[in-house]
């Protein structure tokens, strides 16, 4: 991402998806379909979709709701509290790049008196899971210690890694780097964790050049967010994969998984 990255947010919404289902405690003798009307919507970052006019950089909201038309449709469920969730787990699993999503699921005439029941999620109560990586050879420890602190701005640190040295892999003549990643929970979008994250490196002093792999005061990357592989380099640092399955196994990488 760019120094002059601005992302380009749009929403998009689908409303009154209107479906049948049994929802209840069920006795298949006596229970009949009842109506269930769902909407959702989320943003993203639409620039690249609008620059290209292609429909392959573009979240596919019709995909999105044709999977949960299949999954809802003529299915059973308990609680539309249940319902809500598994279809905000999946329109979240659609994609990294998918934020701020809504979810409202309702049931007409559930109870007497009342027109409506329903529950709604909205991904701003929510938080996000991400794995950020942290690296230096330019007075590590002491950087380190303040690249922690401001990561608490970003959210709640859940877990970290030791701290390890390693050498240089690419430019070879510059002293090690100290390396290590944290598990954080946040409120914040990918883009704008990035963006955060960017903003902290250039607090610490961090200066870029054409030299990528220059000697650097800190480096915060994000690795994973909310299960997916964000930095696709990871395979050339394997310590990064390490990281990884230490702080989210159910993620567990390795070199062979990566090249696919």
């Amino acid at each position: 991402m760019g120094a002059l990255y601005h992302p380009k947010l749009s929403t998009v919404r689908v409303e009154n998806l209107r479906l049948r289902a049994f929802i209840g405690f069920i006795d298949w003798e006596t229970e009949k379909l009842q109506d269930v009307i769902i909407s959702y919507s989320f943003k993203y970052d639409t620039a690249l979709a609008c620059e290209t006019d292609n429909v392959q950089n573009a979240v596919d909201y019709k995909k999105i709701t044709k999977e949960i038309i299949d999954f809802v449709d003529h299915k059973s469920f308990h609680l539309i509290e249940t319902l809500a969730e598994k279809i905000y787990a999946f329109i979240q699993s659609s994609g990294a790049e998918i934020q701020e999503i809504q979810v409202k699921v309702e049931k007409p005439h559930a109870l007497r008196f009342a027109d409506n029941v329903l529950v709604k999620i909205d991904g701003k109560d929510r938080y996000n899971t991400a794995v950020i990586a942290l690296g230096s050879n330019i007075d590590s420890e002491q950087n380190f210690s303040k690249a922690l602190s401001h990561l608490q701005e970003v959210g709640f640190m859940m877990q970290r890694t030791s701290f390890i040295k390693t050498k240089a892999l690419k430019f070879e003549e510059q002293p090690e780097f100290l390396n290590g990643a944290v598990l954080i929970n946040t409120r914040k979008s990918l883009p704008g964790l990035k963006m955060h994250l960017k903003q902290i490196e250039a607090m610490l002093g961090r200066v870029r050049t054409e030299n990528k792999n220059a000697p650097r005061e800190i480096d915060l990357d994000v690795l994973t967010y909310n299960g997916f592989l964000i930095d696709k380099d990871i395979e050339e640092l394997p310590f990064l994969i390490g990281f990884v399955q230490q702080l989210e196994p159910e993620i567990a990488l390795n070199n062979s998984e990566l090249k696919k």
